[in-house]
Formats: structure tokens, C-alpha cells, sequence
């Protein structure tokens, strides 16, 4: 019988954590249990759903800010009723995020320079059309102003985040996506 040991350039490699300067701590990452991302990132910002004790929020930490988050007083997106389940941020535009939400909406957020300095409650657009909650948005990589959402009503709907218009509502999943 031979022994044979599976080899691999990675067995003596080991991790370092980052210096508490270039961490950055007090993030109250959401706990709402949906299959989506809870964080989205740019080269200018990074954000996360935001744990708070009524209705849905969204955290949104500039690139260069480390350290400590205040532990009260953090401002926050707060324009949803209910818990945000996914965000997404627009490739072509670093300041325009995307949320959608347990309250059947999807919004879009225009996030000023420098981040946030007070709470955002008024979204620059409104996209209403999915019947149940929004479980997932992503923007298109390569189209402008496209955005793709999916809901619990099993359709997948294409928006025109210019307009604010429907492109195209797909319906046949027999399940979630």
C-alpha cells in the first residue's frame, strides 16, 4: 500500500491580519436571512446592509475611512420600510447605489462626495413593479443605466433606471432566484 500526499504550493502559507489603523470597526452588518449580498463595493465607496431596529438601512463607508464607526450617530441611508436585502452599486458612476427591499421597491441612491454626512430618506428614483419582496439587484456591466431585480413573485424584470420604466419582465421561474 502507498502513501501518497497530495501536495500543494499553498500548505505553508499563512495569513496576516490587517493593522487595527487599517481596519475598520463597529459595522452592524444586517441579519436578515435572504441569499444575496449584504455588501457592494466601488473604488470610491463600500456598502453594507445596515442592522437597525426598524426598517431597512444601508451603510456607506468611503474607500480611505479606517478606524472606529461611531457607535451612534453613523449616517445611513433609511428610505425603506423594510428590510434591504441586496444593493448593488452602478459601474458607470461611483455616487449611484442600488437597494431593493421586503417593501417591494427598488431604489436608487445618489451618494454625495466624500460619503455621507447626514441620513438620505429621499431616493433620486423609485422603481415599483415586482408584487412581493426584491431579493436581488445587479446592475449590467456593460449597458448604461440597465438594472436587472428579481422577487419572490418568481419574475425577473430589466429597468430603465433613466426613465424609471419596465424594459422587459420575464416570468417562467418556478422558483426563486
Amino acid at each position: 500500500m502507498s502513501r501518497f500526499v497530495r501536495s500543494s504550493k499553498y500548505r505553508h502559507v499563512f495569513g496576516k491580519e490587517a493593522k487595527i489603523e487599517q481596519q475598520v470597526d463597529n459595522v452592524n452588518v444586517s441579519r436578515n436571512a435572504w441569499d444575496s449580498n449584504y455588501i457592494a463595493a466601488n473604488n470610491t465607496f463600500w456598502a453594507v446592509c445596515w442592522e437597525t431596529a426598524g426598517g431597512g438601512s444601508v451603510g456607506v463607508v468611503p474607500q480611505s475611512l479606517t478606524g472606529k464607526l461611531p457607535q451612534q450617530g453613523f449616517p445611513l441611508i433609511t428610505g425603506h420600510k423594510s428590510a434591504v436585502l441586496d444593493i448593488d452599486f452602478n459601474p458607470f458612476n461611483d455616487h449611484l447605489l442600488a437597494t431593493v427591499s421586503e417593501d417591494c421597491y427598488v431604489k436608487l441612491w445618489n451618494i454625495p462626495d466624500g460619503g455621507l454626512k447626514e441620513n438620505i430618506n429621499d431616493a433620486v428614483q423609485t422603481l415599483q413593479g415586482h408584487r412581493r419582496k426584491i431579493g436581488t439587484a445587479k446592475f449590467h456591466p456593460t449597458a448604461s443605466n440597465v438594472l436587472c431585480t428579481s422577487s419572490q413573485d418568481y419574475t425577473i424584470k430589466l429597468w430603465d433606471i433613466e426613465t424609471g420604466q419596465c424594459l422587459v419582465t420575464l416570468d417562467g421561474p418556478t422558483d426563486i432566484i
